[in-house]
This record gives C-alpha cells, structure tokens and sequence, in this order.
C-alpha cells in the first residue's frame, strides 16, 4: 500500500505543477544515460521503501541548498 501511496504523490506533484513542468523531461531526453540512471534510481527508492519520502524530499533541497541550485 505505502508504494501506491508514493506513487500517487508523485503524480499529484506532476499535475499540480504550472510552470516549468517539462524542463526536467526535455532534459532527461538528450541525455538519454542520465535518463536510465536517474529512473533506475527513484524506481528503486520507491519501490524498497526503506526512505521515507519527507526525508528524501528534505535530503534533495538540502543537497541542491550545498551546492547553489536554485531548484
């Protein structure tokens, strides 16, 4: 139940996204090595369920907060 959960959170995120929605995906596409290594990773996560999303989401701002990402 706690994978459906997650992935049900994931695409409400997607939906309720305005701007900026696909930058990621256009990305992704020209670096199509990025693009596997990436989804074998969140899939993954996901799927083990040993992090918790709060602390996944808290890890990645925090992260892109060290390094100067404005995202």
């Amino acid at each position: 139940m706690k994978t459906l959960r997650k992935i049900a959170a994931e695409i409400s995120v997607i939906v309720r996204a305005r701007r900026n929605r696909w930058d990621l995906l256009r990305f992704l596409i020209r670096r199509p090595a990025l693009l596997a290594s990436v989804s074998v990773y969140e899939t993954g996560l996901m799927l083990s369920s040993r992090a918790d999303t709060r602390w996944k989401a808290l890890a990645g701002v925090k992260t892109s907060a060290l390094v100067g990402c404005p995202f």
